[in-house]
């Protein structure tokens, strides 16, 4: 009785932990970094101190001042489209979203406004 006890514990507790590994996914913020890097460093600062390359591009460290990062992640999953003909729609994995809007968080100030989401971010058809 003791055996089939165990056995069951050992069964609830892989069952938790295979439970808590698909809620919470491994997150880098490297990997975050070298998506920006690649992807949208043409146009954008994509680190704390840069500017951007080109001039109509926001800094990603002030983005959280002008879209809701729910918004964005949002968006990054739709292949993102957003408000200009230069922007490139992007074809990212959940993964590569949750890495780059943990990266893009990493770079916000912690005490600014946050938009509220009566202005989300414009994405293209599902």
């Amino acid at each position: 009785m003791k055996g089939f006890r165990l056995a069951i514990l050992a069964g609830a507790f892989a069952a938790f932990t295979a439970q808590a590994a698909l809620a919470q996914p491994d997150i880098s913020l490297t990997a975050g970094h070298r998506l920006a890097a690649t992807h949208c460093g043409r146009c954008h600062a994509v680190d704390q101190g840069d500017q951007s390359p080109n001039p109509r591009a926001p800094h990603f460290r002030d983005l959280g001042a002008k879209f809701p990062m729910d918004g964005l992640r949002q968006a990054l999953l739709d292949h993102m489209i957003i408000g200009h003909p230069e922007m490139p729609v992007q074809d990212f994995t959940p993964t590569e979203v949750n890495d780059l809007i943990a990266y893009l968080r990493s770079l916000q100030t912690p005490n600014e406004r946050r938009p509220s989401l009566k202005h989300p971010v414009v994405s293209g058809p599902n």
